[in-house]
């Protein structure tokens, strides 16, 4: 009895001490039983995939977008479209213009997802045309210049043109006086693009007017604009190749022609003379001197700088301005030298060259007011005439090659490069023709003649 009681004490005791760890093991299988009576099955989120062929494409051009999915049920469209899509499919784009980005979000039981797919528009390379209408012209003609560009913002002259130009067009060359090249550089976003065309041009054989000399003209030999160029701003460019004679030289003057040729015409202003220049050998000593120095004559007096060298070529200009400061005169007599001791400056009043005078007139070879006293003994051609006054830059290059500035070009008044007897007609297209006063001419010069260009 005693073992016995001992015994049950211990099982009792197991019972109490085993009961609290069983009880969760007990109530497993009703927990579980009770947890896949309350949940469905599990679903899987939805996956999207986009893409584009090609993913570049140049402006104008379309793509090919292909997507699908997977666990979806309903897809939208955003960014760069919009609205409903099937689960799956393909659609081409609009032409494209810009870059573009094309999303998709689909949705179903297990939530949405949203892929993305971007097409990009590549700048589109630039294109150029640049014909000339003729490939050879003749001494002072034109050529139609025509252009088209592409894919193109900005177009640049150069060579025998110069500036800004349109991205299509056509403009004459104006005349051509040697072989031209005309570049054309037009610049886009994807580049830059040139192109060259090459006008010929065959030598025009050189010519001049052959001055006697006054010991040959009883009463005048000159020609003469009667309606010139304003006298300020002006630029005058010509070859001249003097002869040694004594006495007054007249290469031009700009100044009263009125058709007395006495004194009077000189001194029309009440007995003073105004509003006159020109450029050319003045003698040593006046008024009869055997040697010569290079003048200005302005304001009834002349001012001297260089001496004259007989029997060569000289490249000439005489440039004409004014400002607040009064009006301004520089004689280069032999370009391409321009430094002090190759030029003749002269800076007048305000005043000065204010009046009109009853005739204005450009006259060339000899003097209006002293007709037969003052003629030319040489030769003069290469005669240009411009509306403004040319930087010496401009000058240096206009001497060389005519109208190769883009100044030169857009104030040319006359040109004759290579005048005659017979034909002083205005070459620069502006239709500025002078003309011979009386029945005398000069002699005809030519590069066969014993003198060089």
């Amino acid at each position: 009895m005693i073992q016995t009681q001992s015994n049950n004490k211990q099982t009792i005791a197991m019972r109490y001490f085993i009961l609290p760890f069983l009880l969760p093991f007990l109530a497993l299988p009703g927990l579980l039983t009770g947890c896949s009576d309350k949940a469905g099955p599990y679903t899987s989120p939805p996956a999207v995939i986009i893409t584009a062929n090609p993913t570049s494409v140049a402006p104008g051009n379309s793509s090919q977008i292909s997507w699908s999915s997977t666990q979806a049920t309903v897809c939208k469209a955003s960014g760069s479209w919009f609205g409903k899509r099937p689960v799956s499919g393909s659609e081409t784009t609009r032409p494209l213009t810009n870059d573009s980005r094309y999303t998709l979000t689909c949705e179903g039981a297990g939530g949405s997802k949203r892929a993305s797919v971007t097409i990009s528009v590549s700048p589109q390379a630039p294109t150029l045309s640049l014909e000339a209408a003729a490939k050879t012209a003749g001494p002072n003609e034109t050529v139609t210049l025509t252009w088209r560009s592409g894919n193109t913002s900005n177009c640049t002259a150069s060579g025998a043109w110069s500036g800004h130009r349109p991205s299509s067009g056509s403009e004459s060359t104006g005349p051509l006086l040697l072989d031209s090249t005309f570049h054309l550089n037009c610049t886009g976003t994807a580049g830059s693009i040139k192109r060259s065309v090459t006008v010929r041009v065959p030598p025009m054989p050189l010519s001049g007017l052959d001055f006697p000399g006054s010991a040959a003209v009883p009463d005048t030999l000159r020609f003469r604009f009667l309606n010139p160029l304003p006298i300020y701003p002006a630029t005058y460019i010509w070859r001249a190749y003097p002869r040694q004679q004594d006495g007054y030289y007249t290469a031009f003057f700009w100044g009263n022609d009125d058709g007395k040729g006495t004194l009077d015409t000189f001194l029309w202003k009440s007995g003073i003379a105004d509003s006159y220049y020109g450029a050319h050998p003045y003698p040593d000593p006046p008024p009869n001197g055997s040697k010569h120095n290079w003048e200005i004559s302005i304001e009834q007096d002349d001012f001297q700088n260089g001496r004259v060298v007989y029997d060569r070529w000289y490249t000439q200009a005489l440039v004409v301005w004014g400002d607040e400061n009064g009006k301004h005169h520089v004689f280069y007599w032999d370009l391409p030298k321009t430094d002090a001791s190759h030029q003749v400056t002269r800076d007048s009043p305000r005043h000065w060259g204010e009046a009109q005078p009853p005739v204005p007139t450009l006259t060339w070879g000899d003097a209006p007011w002293a007709p037969g006293n003052e003629v030319w003994n040489g030769i003069l051609r290469g005669i240009r005439v411009y509306t403004t006054n040319l930087t010496l830059e401009e000058i240096l290059k206009e001497a060389e090659l005519p109208l190769s500035t883009a100044a030169g070009a857009a104030s040319i008044w006359y040109m004759n490069m290579n005048p005659t007897p017979t034909d002083i007609s205005d070459k620069s297209g502006q239709g500025h023709d002078p003309q011979w006063v009386g029945s005398r001419r000069p002699g005809l010069w030519t590069e066969n003649s014993t003198t060089t260009s």
